[in-house]
């Protein structure tokens, strides 16, 4: 087979592929609109969090290593070891449900029954904070994926 056929196989399925991931983000608006009638507008974050976090814990990167560092004056940056895929998708989605429990409990169970503006921008200031919150754990995120993305290139080439 030549290297364009393969090449257009190649990009018709990461197509497809990032259509499904396109629609199912798509299909958790909708569920939780009609659920709760209000749009909630930490959805993205929440994903780009669990993807953080699965990445990291892949890498077997240290959260909240530069504050620790910073703080103590360490140069902590990885453990000595690296989850499987399976490991660290397990355990995401573990982080993932205690910080919807937490987000629950601590946030949303005040607002019931609230005006529906009040619900959205509690949902925005929740973005916010989990965006912040991200990159306090992880560091910052645009660098950490280049180079995680550089390594993947390598390795295949």
């Amino acid at each position: 087979m030549s290297a364009d056929f393969l090449y257009t196989i190649e990009v018709i399925l990461n197509g497809l592929m990032a259509g499904v991931l396109y629609s199912l983000v798509a299909l958790g608006f909708v569920l939780i609109f009609k659920a709760s009638g209000i749009f909630n507008y930490a959805q993205g974050v929440m994903a780009l969090f669990a993807a953080l976090t699965l990445v990291g814990l892949q890498e077997g990167r240290v959260p909240f290593a530069h504050l620790i560092n910073a703080i103590f004056g360490t140069k902590v940056h990885h453990f000595d070891w690296t989850l499987p895929a399976i490991a660290a998708i397990i355990f995401t989605i573990l982080i993932m449900v205690l910080f919807a429990i937490l987000v629950e409990k601590l946030i949303l169970k005040h607002l019931v029954n609230q005006e529906p503006i009040i619900l959205f921008m509690a949902t925005i200031g929740l973005a916010y904070f989990m965006e912040g919150f991200g990159d306090l754990m992880w560091g910052k995120c645009s660098s950490f994926f280049f180079v995680r993305a550089r390594k993947i290139l390598k390795t295949q080439f």
